[in-house]
């Protein structure tokens, strides 16, 4: 069996969902006459070289397979007649290939590329569970620092200090008019024992003398 490479230009204005129809069309075809599909690679739009049915731009694909002649010219036949195909070309890329070694490379190829898949879409989780718990932490941090502010008192709680009569504390004593009086016999005899007393002090030093 041959190793073959064909590169087709699809119209660039065909919708994603008919380009995909016209592809697998092509993959079952190769199944259908015992070939086998190694790979697609779609390139995507590109501008032309020159202009194909009035078209600057195409949409190119490379298929890579395994069959035989009668089977190139069995694809090339499907290709020609449908006018959704601009251009196409198909090389011949190995004479004779081990099929067995082929198929088993693909299915270690397919493999990696889904180990790779499945790594990224794990790391892409892990980012987006990080990214979600940040943002739960910053949401959770405000919260908290609400609950530790202390509790405004309300405008009716406060005590106000009782007022206190300062006029009863502060005013000296004053007595009374009963004590303020002075009775005058007790004047009187004291102001006797004053003079007496003064007298003697005045007359002992005389008799000293004498």
């Amino acid at each position: 069996m041959r190793r073959y490479e064909s590169v087709i230009i699809v119209d660039p204005d065909l919708p994603e969902e008919d380009r995909d129809g016209l592809f697998q069309k092509l993959t079952d075809l190769i199944a259908q006459n015992s070939g086998f599909l190694v790979d697609i690679d779609a390139w995507g739009n590109r501008k032309l070289a020159y202009e194909i049915r009035k078209k600057p731009r195409g949409f190119y694909a490379r298929f890579d397979f395994c069959g035989t002649g009668a089977f190139v010219d069995e694809l090339e036949r499907n290709l020609r007649i449908d006018d959704r195909y601009l251009k196409y070309m198909t090389v011949l890329l190995d004479r004779e290939v081990d099929l067995d070694a082929l198929k088993a490379a693909k299915a270690e190829a397919e493999a990696e590329k889904a180990a790779a898949k499945e790594a990224a879409a794990k790391e892409a989780a892990a980012k987006e569970a990080a990214a979600a718990k940040a943002a739960a932490e910053a949401e959770a941090t405000p919260s908290e620092a609400t609950e530790a502010a202390p509790e405004d008192s309300a405008p009716g709680d406060s005590e106000t200090p009782e007022p206190t009569d300062i006029s009863e504390e502060a005013a000296p004593e004053t007595a009374s008019p009963e004590e303020a009086q002075t009775d005058p016999e007790e004047a009187a005899s004291a102001a006797a024992e004053e003079a007496v007393a003064t007298t003697e002090e005045t007359t002992e030093p005389e008799s000293k003398e004498a």
